[in-house]
């Protein structure tokens, strides 16, 4: 059987926040082939587009 990662977001900073009890619900309905990793977003500027020109550091190393 064919192993498919897949990354999501958590919408919240909260350790116990909602969203973050919902995506571990669902994580744990998924198929035994899915592998799930959360891509954190702690780190990442609010968006301006003042950035466009030059991301901050943290940005620039999301975006890879």
């Amino acid at each position: 059987m064919t192993q498919y990662n897949i990354g999501y977001f958590v919408a919240s900073l909260a350790t116990n926040s909602i969203n973050r009890t919902l995506s571990t619900a669902l994580i744990k309905l998924a198929p035994d082939n899915l592998q799930f990793t959360e891509i954190p977003i702690k780190d990442l500027p609010l968006y301006s587009y003042d950035y466009d020109a030059a991301y901050p550091p943290e940005g620039a190393a999301f975006n890879r």
